[in-house]
């Protein structure tokens, strides 16, 4: 799949002192690394109303975008959840596929890793199959084209944020 950068904005939402703000995201795929980072609000100085970087998604929608449903929404923030970052994964494809199908949790001061490791050393997957250890490394997930041709037929955003 060839490189590309998408910048979509998704509608307006409101914060809790109801104001509305509009909710940007910008996606990149480059030489086999999807990035997605959104902004709530920008502003023209830069700064923005609400979060930056790994948003969530909001709850409080007033306007959806020209080309956005609720169920287009829910599949974007599915992907990125899924597929972010897809560069950067601490285990093999059977140790995340584990811990995907047997999500772990954990409190402060226990870490994500610390806990995911005892959780794959009990199911007899840490090391795995081939020998690697959960976080020894950082290992890369293709994206399915199928993923990617979704994020590219998103609708372009209907307007510049300050940013771009």
């Amino acid at each position: 799949m060839e490189n590309f950068t998408k910048v979509v904005r998704i509608g307006t939402a409101k914060d809790y002192g109801y104001t509305p703000y509009s909710v940007f995201c910008k996606i990149k795929y480059v030489d086999g690394r999807l990035s997605i980072t959104g902004v709530e609000g920008p502003t023209q100085d830069g700064n923005a109303r609400g979060s930056c970087g790994q948003i969530s998604k909001p709850e409080n929608w007033l306007v959806l975008a020209d080309g956005w449903t609720m169920e287009r929404i829910n599949e974007f923030w599915g992907i990125w959840n899924r597929w972010h970052l897809n560069d950067m994964r601490a285990g093999s494809k059977v140790q995340e596929d584990y811990l995907r199908a047997n999500p772990v949790s954990y409190k402060y001061p226990e870490s994500h890793y610390e806990v995911a490791s005892r959780a794959l050393a009990d199911a007899g997957l840490n090391p795995d199959t081939d020998g690697y250890k959960y976080g020894h490394a950082r290992k890369t997930e293709e994206v399915p084209t199928e993923v990617l041709e979704f994020l590219k037929s998103l609708p372009d955003a209907d307007r510049t944020p300050a940013w771009v």
